[in-house]
């Protein structure tokens, strides 16, 4: 319910703004300061947002810790330095952007696992299968909006933005925190391959993020019950 929120409040409202599309409105008048007008959904959108991800910060914490702890700790910080500086910065029409095409993938992602837990309570057969099928459609989702979509923001931030206005030492950081998540995304995305030979050779799908060392030595082994690897929230 929490991922599904996101995501559809999402898509109800960044689709909906005058600079949606084509990617030249997220830059065109940016020096005439423009850009730091939001409509009011948007900025409800923006402060949810960043609220969210300073509570991820925290919660991460408090879970159970596996080997890429310290990659899902730099990506909430980063996301949360992201949205604080696109909000007073100006960038915020790139930043909602990036907000929307981010959620979707998480939402399959996490019925799969509710899935999977079931099976594994030993609920039936059908909820492996439907594990299955949820898995291939966040894998589908993730591949689409993460790997082919979000990286022409990141083209767009670097080179198109720049036709526009100089940048300046913000407009840099905010670059360098997009191509910081695009880093982020290939690592989690080679992690879905993983996950995608465990299921085509094992016959079900299972989580290839492993526990931590601590945990592999006591186990002998490095799988979970967990459905797939812990994409970004």
């Amino acid at each position: 319910m929490f991922y599904g929120s996101f995501a559809l409040v999402g898509l109800a409202i960044v689709p909906s703004q005058p600079f949606f599309w084509p990617s030249s409105k997220w830059w065109i008048d940016f020096s005439t300061g423009q850009h730091s007008y939001m409509r009011q959904d948007l900025r409800c959108y923006y402060i949810m947002y960043a609220s969210r991800y300073m509570q991820a910060i925290v919660s991460v914490l408090m879970e159970h810790k596996r080997k890429d702890f310290i990659e899902m700790q730099v990506h909430h910080v980063v996301t949360v330095g992201l949205v604080g500086l696109s909000y007073y910065g100006g960038w915020n029409r790139v930043g909602v952007i990036v907000m929307v095409l981010l959620d979707p993938a998480d939402v399959p992602l996490h019925v799969a696992k509710l899935c999977k837990y079931t099976y594994d309570y030993g609920r039936g057969a059908i909820w492996q299968t439907l594990a299955d099928r949820c898995f291939e459609l966040f894998a589908l989702v993730f591949f689409i909006t993460r790997i082919c979509m979000y990286p022409y923001v990141c083209w767009s931030s670097h080179f198109e933005a720049a036709r526009y206005f100089e940048f300046d030492a913000a407009a840099w950081t905010c670059v360098a925190l997009l191509e910081i998540l695009l880093v982020l995304q290939c690592y989690w995305f080679w992690l879905l391959m993983k996950a995608i030979i465990n299921m085509l050779t094992k016959g079900g799908v299972e989580d290839i993020r492993s526990d931590d060392e601590e945990d592999d030595k006591a186990e002998g082994t490095g799988r979970s019950k967990l459905t797939c690897s812990d994409i970004p929230e």
